[in-house]
């Protein structure tokens, strides 16, 4: 037979050569060596290993985590749909994003009423998006 019609020519790469699990089709069959090397035996030691690791990769020490935020578009569209979480001041409305979860607002959208809002963070776009729709921001401190 020719090299280039043999079967190893065709399983170049393949860990097994077609011969199923690691280790079969060898000299001494299924145990890989002797005493604790066979390799049921490597194979429990890896994952024992990898149990005790813990955790890894790169957490950035200064980072905050997630942020919940919210658009002044949603905010205006938050005002329109629900009355309960606004309430009623002379003819500007104040809200709270604290009590709803929020800890920065930020400037993408439309806002065309006078809103007063209570946030821990916010954008300078979000800030003159409210100014000149004639409301304003009140720094809450973050808890």
């Amino acid at each position: 037979m020719t090299t280039r019609l043999r079967k190893t020519r065709k399983m170049r790469g393949s860990r097994t050569h077609g011969w199923g699990r690691s280790g079969q089709h060898r000299d001494h069959g299924m145990l890989g060596g002797h005493r604790k090397s066979g390799w049921k035996w490597k194979r429990m030691r890896s994952k024992l290993r990898e149990r005790r690791r813990g955790k890894l990769g790169f957490r950035c020490p200064t980072g905050m985590g997630y942020v919940s935020t919210l658009n002044v578009g949603h905010l205006s569209e938050l005002l329109e749909r629900t009355s309960s979480s606004a309430e009623k001041g002379e003819s500007i409305s104040v809200v709270d994003l604290k009590e709803l979860g929020c800890w920065k607002l930020l400037g993408r959208g439309k806002i065309t009423k006078p809103v007063t809002v209570r946030v821990a963070q916010y954008s300078s776009v979000a800030r003159k998006k409210i100014e000149e729709a004639g409301g304003k921001i009140l720094a809450a401190d973050r808890v």
